[in-house]
């Protein structure tokens, strides 16, 4: 466990803890003396940090790699800057990643097990048989507990894919509730299956980057062949309950010009688009007003994503 995060960190404070290595450049003072220009990072924030003494102190590391540092905490220009006096490259046995990147506010075993328990719930037959040989597998739970849903869109935080579809099957009882002639448990399997790609096409271990897999073929691409893979194994698996869980697969992002090789071609597979489309939108909002919150005027900065300025809501003036 770190003993120290990048937002306790004050000029003054003495530390020795580790951090990601967010950045790391080679420069030289206008005395013409060398140094190296770091960014420091952890799950709280990122903190520059000087390397004066390169040759005697070492720069045995890269960006990416996990570091001890050594050092204190002084002030650049209005800003907290570390001044490392020893730094040395970490064994991967001593990091645990979730104390270097964002993550959910939520602990990811906790909904991981929920996810599960509902899936549990679902008739015996193929369908439970395909969710549970995929989110019982170690080798996927693993990743899908810690997968962010995106690099930068919404939910890019460690454990952001579950948490994210966990608010979408919420979402989807109660749609379901309100249109009981959908089918629940295609939904449901839906949701849970459209991003599993996802935890091959990003890697977010030592920082958030595509995979050279996921950057050639995609998420939607990874992500059936993940669960053909599984349903290949179910045995007497219905044509048509394939044909229609792929559909949903690839029709999730909702029109060709966002990347979706089909568009949504009967009701359930609509219910997973929309849903989807929803809560990344109100979720990638929410990050825009988290982090424009002391920005002054009435509109946030521009939301690249969105690619719009958001309108500052107060909500105790309604």
């Amino acid at each position: 466990m770190k003993s120290q995060s990048v937002a306790d960190l004050a000029p003054g404070n003495r530390l020795e803890t580790t951090f990601l290595i967010h950045s790391k450049e080679r420069k030289t003072a206008s005395n013409g003396r060398p140094y190296l220009d770091l960014e420091l990072r952890d799950a709280s924030g990122v903190i520059k940090a000087k390397v004066w003494d390169c040759d005697r102190v070492g720069q045995d590391f890269e960006p990416e790699d996990f570091v001890w540092v050594q050092g204190s905490v002084d002030t650049y220009r209005g800003a907290p800057q570390v001044v490392v006096t020893k730094i040395r490259r970490c064994r991967d046995e001593e990091i645990d990643p979730r104390d270097y990147l964002p993550r959910s506010e939520r602990d990811a075993e906790e909904m991981y097990a929920a996810l599960l328990a509902r899936l549990r719930l679902v008739p015996e037959g193929p369908l439970r048989a395909l969710l549970l040989a995929l989110f019982e597998d170690p080798a996927i739970a693993e990743k899908y507990k810690l997968a962010p849903a995106a690099m930068s869109y919404h939910h890019a935080y460690l454990g952001g894919l579950v948490e994210h579809v966990l608010s979408l099957i919420e979402l989807a009882d109660q749609v379901c509730d309100h249109y009981p002639f959908l089918r629940r448990d295609l939904v449901l399997a839906g949701i849970v299956l459209h991003d599993i790609g996802k935890t091959e096409e990003l890697a977010f271990r030592r920082g958030f980057r595509y995979t050279t897999r996921g950057q050639l073929l995609g998420h939607i691409t990874v992500g059936l062949e993940m669960v053909n893979e599984k349903m290949r194994a179910v045995p007497d698996f219905p044509a048509d309950l394939r044909d229609q869980l792929q559909h949903i697969i690839l029709s999730h992002h909702g029109e060709l010009e966002f990347g979706s090789p089909k568009e949504p071609a009967f009701p359930e597979a609509l219910v997973v688009h929309a849903l989807d489309n929803l809560d990344s939108k109100l979720a990638s909002m929410r990050a825009q007003y988290a982090t424009d919150k002391n920005r002054e005027g009435d509109f946030t900065a521009r939301n690249p994503a969105l690619k719009r300025e958001l309108l500052k809501i107060d909500p105790l003036k309604h």
